[in-house]
């Protein structure tokens, strides 16, 4: 099993390796220099606090398409950075408003 979250603008985040003392939560960091995500309150759009939930906003840092703060149709648990990716990651991942709506899925 190896988790992916991405999307053509960002490319594939990598994953933080699996660990039982994690209680296998899935967090992913984004592929930067390419990429950078943060979790923001949706009202605000201010980062929120480490393991607090909020909505993805993506930044693409590349010369053929600079594109910043592009909120997703996801929402996440902000995640602090570890040794190998030195940048907040994303973990919990799920459409935005998953609890409040139901929520139609595929391909968009």
């Amino acid at each position: 099993f190896m988790p992916t979250y991405g999307n053509t603008l960002m490319g594939l985040a990598k994953n933080k390796p699996l660990a039982a003392e994690d209680k296998y939560s899935i967090t992913y960091y984004a592929p930067q220099p390419r990429a950078m995500m943060r979790v923001v309150n949706p009202d605000t759009n201010e980062p929120v606090e480490y393991e607090e939930w909020g909505r993805v906003e993506l930044t693409t840092l590349t010369k053929e398409f600079f594109m910043p703060r592009f909120l997703e149709r996801d929402e996440a648990i902000r995640r602090a950075p570890i040794e190998q990716y030195p940048w907040d990651g994303v973990a919990e991942v799920r459409p935005f408003g998953a609890l409040t709506k139901k929520i139609v899925e595929g391909v968009y």
